[in-house]
């Protein structure tokens, strides 16, 4: 008696990634811009002697090593994709936070 073929599944395709949600995305890629604001902070306020070099120095080293490894962990969790609006946003208001930030400082040195 021939056995009867074995009825084959067809192949699953793989479940699309959940969608991102754009407040966590905002959040998420601006605190990874703003991060890496500490340890240029540093630098420009031990530059100015607001800081002394040792403390200025040990905030450049704590905050860049901060800022590698929180952009490390957004990347694996929100992968770039500039086709969302949040990173766009995220990007201009990292944006205007610099340029206020600059101002700020400008218009105290004078």
């Amino acid at each position: 008696m021939p056995k009867k073929p074995a009825k084959r599944r067809p192949a699953s395709t793989p479940a699309p990634p959940p969608p991102v949600q754009r407040a966590a995305l905002f959040r998420a890629r601006l605190l990874g811009y703003l991060v890496g604001l500490v340890p240029l902070l540093a630098l420009l306020l031990m530059f100015r002697q607001v800081l002394p070099s040792q403390v200025a120095l040990g905030l450049v080293l704590v905050g860049f090593l901060a800022s590698v490894w929180v952009q490390q962990r957004i990347r694996q969790r929100f992968p770039h994709d500039f086709k969302q609006r949040a990173e766009w946003l995220a990007l201009g208001a990292y944006t205007l936070i610099v340029v206020a930030l600059t101002a700020v400082f400008l218009s105290l040195v004078r």
